[in-house]
C-alpha cells in the first residue's frame, strides 16, 4: 500500500459529504456533496468521505488532489451489512481512484456469507495495494480486521450494532484508547458523534491519527433535530 496518503490526513480532519432522499434530508444530489466539499476545504479539511459512485465522480471533479475516502452504501436481503458489501461495489470504488475505500468490519455477515471483516481479507488479497478502512465497533473486530489487513482501524459502526449500542450518541474513548495501546503502528480513525471541538480533541488525545466529522458538519437536518429534540430536557 502507498503510505503517503496516511501521512496526507495524519493529525487532520475530514468531512464526511453524505446525504441521502429516504429520511428526508433535501442534501443528496452530487451537486449538493460539491458544495458540502467546496465549504469543508474552503474551511482547511484536508480530505473527504463520500458515498456512492456518482457523488464520488463530483467530487473527484472538483478536487482532484484531496484524498477520498470511497464508501458504496448497498443494503442487500438477508444482511445487516451495507456499507461497501459486495466485490463490485469495492471494484467500482477502486476504478474511481478512491485513496481509502472504507469497508464495514463488523463480526456480522454479508449477503455472500462472510463475515465482514472476513471479506477485508478478501478485498486486500484481491488488491493488495489499496488502502482499505474497517468500519467498526470493538475492540474484537478490531483485532480481527487487523488481523485480516485493514490499513486503518476506523470507530463508524460504535453505536449501531448490538454489542455497542451503550455508545448510540457517544464516543467510545476507552475503544480508541484501546486500539492504540493495542495497535501501535496502525493507523487509527474515529468517525462518529463528534459534536465539538472538544469531542474531537479527546478522540486525538485518546489515540486517533486522524479525524471525520460528518452531520455535526454537513447535516443541517440533522443538526436541527439535536437542538429540538435537545432543548428543555437536559
Amino acid at each position: 500500500m502507498n503510505h503517503s496518503v496516511l501521512e496526507k490526513i495524519r493529525g487532520k480532519v475530514l468531512v464526511s459529504c453524505q446525504g441521502t432522499a429516504e429520511n428526508g434530508n433535501p442534501f443528496y444530489l452530487p451537486e449538493h456533496m460539491v458544495l458540502m466539499a467546496r465549504a469543508a476545504a474552503a474551511g482547511g479539511c484536508a480530505g473527504f468521505r463520500v458515498n456512492t459512485p456518482p457523488n464520488i465522480k463530483a467530487v473527484r471533479a472538483e478536487f482532484p488532489h484531496m484524498p477520498i475516502i470511497g464508501i458504496y452504501k448497498i443494503v442487500e436481503d438477508g444482511s445487516e451489512v451495507y456499507i461497501t458489501p459486495n466485490m463490485a461495489a469495492v471494484e467500482e470504488l477502486v476504478s474511481l481512484g478512491c485513496e481509502i475505500i472504507a469497508m464495514d468490519g463488523t463480526n456480522r455477515k454479508n449477503a455472500g456469507g462472510l463475515y465482514a471483516w472476513e471479506f477485508i481479507a478478501e478485498t486486500k488479497k484481491k488488491y493488495p495495494h489499496q488502502c482499505v478502512m474497517a468500519d467498526l465497533a470493538t475492540l474484537e473486530e478490531a483485532r480481527l480486521c487487523a488481523g485480516a489487513g485493514a490499513d486503518i482501524l476506523a470507530t463508524t459502526m460504535v453505536g449501531y450494532t448490538e454489542e455497542s449500542r451503550e455508545y448510540r450518541t457517544a464516543v467510545n474513548y476507552d475503544l480508541v484508547r484501546r486500539m492504540r495501546e493495542e495497535f501501535p503502528e496502525r493507523f487509527i480513525i474515529v468517525e462518529g458523534k463528534l459534536w465539538t471541538v472538544e469531542d474531537a480533541q479527546k478522540a486525538f488525545d485518546s489515540g486517533a491519527d486522524a479525524v471525520v466529522i460528518g452531520t455535526a458538519i454537513t447535516n443541517p437536518m440533522g443538526i436541527t433535530r439535536r437542538f429540538v429534540t435537545s432543548v428543555g430536557k437536559q
